[in-house]
């Protein structure tokens, strides 16, 4: 008997030991925290981020950088024609120009899609609608959230670029 006892303490320390080390005993505050931005956020991202320079792509008749096919602008850096995009999980319908649509004070794809390509000169942008909806939208101001690159990008949280003011450093950010 004294034998099975000692070999099922020995069996419960070893599987008190795996449960810590996995995490299952830790107390709340040692746990990684649940990033509600994150899940909140209706646009789907893959998690691939690339900072594209030379893009080029064709869209209502106009030729502009853009963001590679499935991908999302999340930032510019407009002095360096340096965009950065995030590939989204799914897209729906093409690429579309738009050339003067309005919102939040700048020029903006339409409510729902986001930004794929500029054309700075032109004034134009390349929208696309992603295949899960956005829900929300902010301005983010001058001098604007930075990432490590340096350039201007909408916040953390699964932003994209749905609008731009060139000049006065502004993104519309959608989600």
């Amino acid at each position: 008997m004294r034998r099975v006892f000692e070999g099922l303490s020995s069996a419960a320390v070893v599987l008190t030991a795996i449960m810590v080390i996995a995490g299952c005993g830790a107390t709340p505050e040692d746990e990684a925290e649940f990033d509600v931005k994150v899940a909140e956020s209706s646009l789907s991202f893959t998690g691939w981020v690339v900072y594209d320079a030379g893009t080029r792509c064709t869209v209502g008749g106009s030729t502009m950088h853009c963001c590679p096919t499935g991908y999302a602008m999340i930032g510019a850096h407009l002095s360096n024609d340096v965009f950065k995009c995030a590939q989204l999980s799914s897209t729906s319908g093409s690429r579309f120009l738009d050339a003067g649509g309005r919102r939040n004070g700048m020029h903006a794809c339409p409510y729902g899609s986001v930004m794929v390509g500029l054309h700075v000169s032109n004034d134009y942008l390349a929208c696309q609608y992603p295949g899960t909806s956005v829900v929300s939208e902010y301005v983010d101001g001058d001098p604007g959230t930075k990432d490590s690159y340096p350039m201007h990008v909408c916040g953390a949280g699964g932003y994209a670029m749905s609008g731009i003011h060139v000049s006065n450093n502004l993104f519309n950010c959608a989600r």
